[in-house]
């Protein structure tokens, strides 16, 4: 099931997280098993990694630490740190000099959030006096535009699917009834389910029910769940399933062989990627919708699919769970009310 990809990929997370901590204190390694029973593998990799950027930038910048390496910094050490200590972190976070980007400050606040997770686990276990990431003002939230496709832009973009175009001569070449199957059955089903582009990857052929028009996927976190899907998209995979073995180096596939499968020859046969389908995706949005394709990402299905099922059935907690969101504020982020209320009353004083 797609629980097997899942382990793959926690057992890749749980390796590099080992390989960051043989550089670190031994804290930060009990830190890490503390918040096991509460966080997934790739949440732990993502503090880990975090708090050893900072532990490098003290090394580098700070002067009580500098002469040290970060696996002699100690719970001493972070005790004496102050709040323009941390102001001084984020700002090296922000100009990029220590990610080699410029990051967003809503990538700054991810930082902190980590820091201050290994600072209060160290003082609520009297390892340390107080938590000062707390003593930091973070960035306000920004509200960003929720980029989603209208009913004339999915027609473009499946238009290009399905038919190619916009596509350059040679894009065209690289298609055949195969990929266009695959393509097509991948690109319905996120913005018809709603699903990550990393739970459709998952998928495996044993996770699939065509008589009840639903697959089973593990969401974030390793939670299994099951996603029911229309008639169109069981009439895409359907099709898709009679291109599948073409893409197999073997044909004969096990319950748990990937449901899709990569095309290209070094490949081929081997289970689609993450970065695959936001390549295909990109491909189709920039030819069929050129005005805002730049922008068509897999998780801008996501955004589709949202905004559709919330103004079709009204229903916030219905979406709320189809997309697998712990909070049904972050829901309320695909539906814009008041903008909808403007426009349905825009004549109203003509």
């Amino acid at each position: 099931m797609a629980d097997e990809y899942r382990k793959e990929k926690n057992q890749d997370y749980n390796y590099r997280t080992e390989e960051l901590l043989k550089d670190l204190p031994g804290f930060v390694r009990t830190y890490e098993r503390g918040i096991e029973g509460s966080t997934g593998p790739y949440t732990r990799f993502l503090y880990i990694q975090r708090i050893s950027i900072f532990f490098g930038f003290l090394c580098e910048s700070n002067p009580e630490i500098k002469k040290k390496g970060m696996k002699e910094i100690s719970l001493d050490d972070l005790d004496l740190l102050t709040a323009e200590d941390i102001e001084e972190f984020t700002h090296y976070i922000r100009t990029g000099r220590g990610t080699d980007h410029e990051n967003k400050e809503a990538s700054v606040n991810h930082y902190l959030s980590a820091l201050s997770s290994l600072f209060e686990y160290c003082v609520s276990h009297d390892k340390l006096k107080k938590n000062v990431i707390k003593s930091v003002k973070r960035a306000k939230k920004t509200k960003h535009e929720v980029v989603r496709l209208d009913d004339n832009e999915k027609s473009e973009f499946f238009d290009s699917v399905m038919n190619g175009s916009g596509l350059s001569k040679r894009q065209k070449q690289l298609r055949d009834d195969a990929v266009i199957a695959r393509d097509y059955a991948i690109c319905i089903l996120l913005i018809r389910t709603g699903l990550r582009v990393s739970e459709a990857v998952g998928i495996n052929l044993a996770d699939l029910d065509m008589n009840r028009c639903c697959v089973h996927v593990m969401r974030k976190e390793s939670k299994p769940d099951t996603v029911y899907f229309s008639d169109e998209v069981k009439e895409a995979l359907s099709y898709y399933l009679s291109f599948r073995g073409e893409f197999c180096i073997t044909p004969v596939s096990s319950g748990t062989d990937p449901l899709f499968l990569a095309s290209t020859k070094q490949h081929k046969g081997s289970r689609l990627t993450v970065r695959s389908v936001e390549r295909l995706v990109k491909k189709y949005a920039k030819s069929g919708i050129p005005s805002i394709g730049s922008r068509i990402t897999p998780h801008k299905l996501r955004s589709t699919y949202a905004t559709d099922m919330i103004r079709k059935t009204g229903n916030l907690s219905l979406v709320q769970a189809e997309l697998n969101h712990e909070s049904p504020a972050t829901t309320a982020l695909y539906i814009d009310q008041r903008a909808q209320e403007l426009e349905k009353h825009r004549n109203d004083l003509d």
